[in-house]
């Protein structure tokens, strides 16, 4: 691991740091999870990956993370397939081992990657459709942080430029999304970089402007909003 690796890491995390929202959203959706385990920390559910030269420099600092290899997962092949070049596979020792100033850039930003427009601009942050039925705060956007926002804006930037690559690997990734909501006919989700809500339109591209109140609930999460206790309060940290 070299001193240049090892400090771009560090300041990468230390930009971006802060969480999705004001609370621990983990106790939200983990009582929905039969182990009990928030779902983006179960890789049953979500498998990490990190950066080669991150992966080094997690090994270096931490002993949270190992390498993912989960032969008896029906998935294994497909996640691997999957996994962009120059990425690994890891997993860590559990949430409530979590250290959180080695979250790798994947957990940081989980659900959520950054969305490359038809114009191969990185516009704001669009999120993994396919945990809209277990993420919490995917039925909750309205309480995402715009400290958390700017912080992955900028942390991605910085990514961009150091490993320009990757932003190639998001474009794919949103014409994916794209093809995958145009033949669903629905419009895809955007929480833009100038802070505000919009949906766009899959094949044109078109911006349509949002209220957080025009945004439906997936899940479990659509039936516990008409349940008589939603209001509760929200455990803090």
């Amino acid at each position: 691991m070299s001193r240049v690796e090892s400090v771009f890491f560090n300041g990468l995390y230390k930009q971006f740091e802060s969480p999705i929202t004001k609370f621990n959203c983990g106790y939200k959706c983990a009582p929905y999870n039969q182990k009990g385990v928030p779902f983006c920390c179960d890789t049953h559910h979500a498998v990490p990956t990190a950066y080669q030269s991150e992966w080094g420099y997690l090994k270096s600092h931490t002993n949270l993370w190992h390498l993912w290899n989960n032969s008896d997962f029906k998935h294994t092949n497909n996640l691997i397939n999957l996994t962009p070049e120059g990425h690994v596979l890891i997993e860590c020792l559990g949430h409530d081992k979590c250290q959180r100033e080695y979250r790798s850039i994947t957990c940081r930003s989980f659900p959520f990657f950054p969305y490359i427009d038809h114009n191969k601009s990185f516009i704001g942050l669009a999120y993994y459709w396919q945990y809209e039925d277990r993420c919490w705060i995917l039925s909750n956007l309205q309480l995402i942080t715009q400290q958390y926002l700017q912080e992955f804006i900028g942390a991605y930037q910085i990514l961009f430029d150091k490993f320009p690559e990757e932003t190639e690997n998001f474009r794919q990734y949103s014409i994916i999304m794209r093809r995958t909501f145009g033949r669903k006919k629905r419009a895809i989700t955007i929480i833009h970089r100038n802070g505000n809500l919009y949906k766009i339109s899959p094949r044109s591209g078109r911006l349509r402007r949002l209220v957080y109140t025009d945004l439906q609930k997936f899940g479990p999460y659509k039936i516990a909003e008409k349940l008589p206790f939603l209001n509760e309060d929200l455990v803090l940290t």
